[in-house]
Formats: C-alpha cells, structure tokens, sequence
C-alpha cells in the first residue's frame, strides 16, 4: 500500500488547503439541536423544580406558624411507586363545611399501624386548609441543593454531544488528508472496529481506527485526514457530521 500511496493525490474537492469552508450535515444538524434541546429540558427541569422546593417551604412555615391540629380519618394504605416501594396513606378531614384530602408517604414503622378507618392526628393551616401534614411524623421536602444538582447532571449530554462535531469540523476545516489503507477489523459489540494505517507528510506511518457496520475489505484505500500536530488525531474522509461547504451532501456521505 506504501508504493500506491507514492502517486496518491485527495479528492479534488479536498485538496491540501486549510482552512476550508463547512456546513453541519442532517446528522451533525440533529446532533446539535438535540443537545439544545436536552439544555433547554435542563433548564425547565430546575426551574420548575427549583418553585416547587420554594413552595414546599413556604408551605412548611405556613404549617408550622399557622397550623392547627384536628382528627383526621385513614380512608387507605396502600403502596406505590416502583414495585411497591413507597409505603403511603389516604386520609381525610373536614374543616368549615369542606371535606379535605390527601396521600402522603409514611414511615414504615407508622404504615404498619395504620388500618381504614382509623384515627390519624394531622395539622393544617385554617387559611388554606390544603396545605395539611401527619403530625405524627415530618414532611419530606426536596433539599434546596437538589434542582440544581439534577438540572446540572441532566445538562452533561448538552456538553457532550457537540464534541464528535467539534472535532469533525477541525479535522475538515485544517486537518491534513493523507493516504491510508485497511490493516484489518475486529467485531466488536454490535459494531465492527476497523482498522487501518496512513502516511503523514513526512512519511512515516500512523494508525487509527473506526467503527463500522459492515467489514471492509484488508488492503482498500482510504482517505484519512489528521491534525498535523498530533497525527492520532484523524478519521476518515468523507465525515458523517460536517461536510464542505461546495459538495452536496448526498457526495459527502460514506458508502
């Protein structure tokens, strides 16, 4: 493959020159608007659990500034929740001609006692009977840390999914095409891990590798664009997620 590649030349719409024109292919189009748009979800997700932590505790200093006790009566326990793993009960009550009711998670130990039609002590605030609470165990609320913290663990992929084009967009805009060849591949999971060799500028030889779907066949050409700088940064040309800006795209993509 070393002699073939003596008399190698890119593809004309490649050629040696840096600094090429891109535009983001339909693949590298939807992979950036679907890292919009997991931000966007991230954003909402601790907004809107960021008000509803504010309104838990506002609630809560209502019910401890305010509240007033009364017999409640147990209409259910049951479970719910992933396999049965939360352990709740149904209770109701009544204050100024109004029926009030409510499901609240329970303590194991206080779930075992409770029967229907048992008696549970609540606590509830006269203005807005709704916000009520057992007063035999404390309510549980979010931290206030929390909407932050699952907003920022949502928003990781938003980060992360732009990377494959970022590096593609280099590779396509300055990266430095050079002759290559397949050395071999090897199945891996439900992809086929291709490997192959390419010479830089200077001649000496560098390796990559990729995934595909189909084996290819030991010995084909290829083209291979690397960072100058550092070689084993490299992939095959034509990319999946940039293409240059004057060849459709239906030319730019791999067959």
């Amino acid at each position: 493959m070393i002699e073939r590649a003596d008399h190698w030349t890119p593809p004309d719409s490649l050629g040696y020159s840096s600094l090429r024109a891109i535009r983001l292919t339909t693949k590298g189009k939807a992979l950036i608007v679907l890292a919009v748009a997991v931000a966007i979800g991230a954003a909402v997700l601790g907004i809107f659990l960021g008000r509803k932590v504010q309104r838990e505790a506002a609630e809560r200093t209502l019910l401890h500034d305010q509240g007033i006790a009364a017999d409640a009566v147990v209409t259910r326990v049951w479970r719910g929740g992933e396999k049965d793993s939360e352990h709740l009960v149904t209770y109701r009550f009544e204050y100024g001609g109004r029926t009030y009711s409510r499901s609240v998670g329970t303590p194991v130990g206080i779930w075992r006692t409770l029967a229907p039609g048992g008696a549970l002590r609540v606590r509830f605030v006269p203005s807005r009977p709704a916000i009520n609470h057992p007063v035999a165990w404390p309510s549980t609320e979010l931290p206030p840390w929390f909407p932050y913290l699952l907003a920022a663990m949502v928003a990781v992929p938003a980060f992360l999914l732009p990377i494959p084009v970022r590096r593609e967009a280099r590779l396509l805009t300055e990266g430095r095409p050079a002759p290559g060849w397949v050395t071999g591949f090897k199945k891996a999971d439900k992809a086929i891990r291709v490997q192959y060799e390419f010479r830089l500028l200077n001649g000496a030889l560098a390796k990559g590798k990729v995934n595909r779907s189909k084996p290819p066949v030991v010995g084909a050409p290829l083209c291979v664009l690397y960072d100058p700088e550092n070689p084993r940064r490299n992939a095959l040309y034509p990319v999946s997620l940039v293409r240059l800006e004057n060849v459709p795209e239906k030319n730019n993509s791999r067959r």
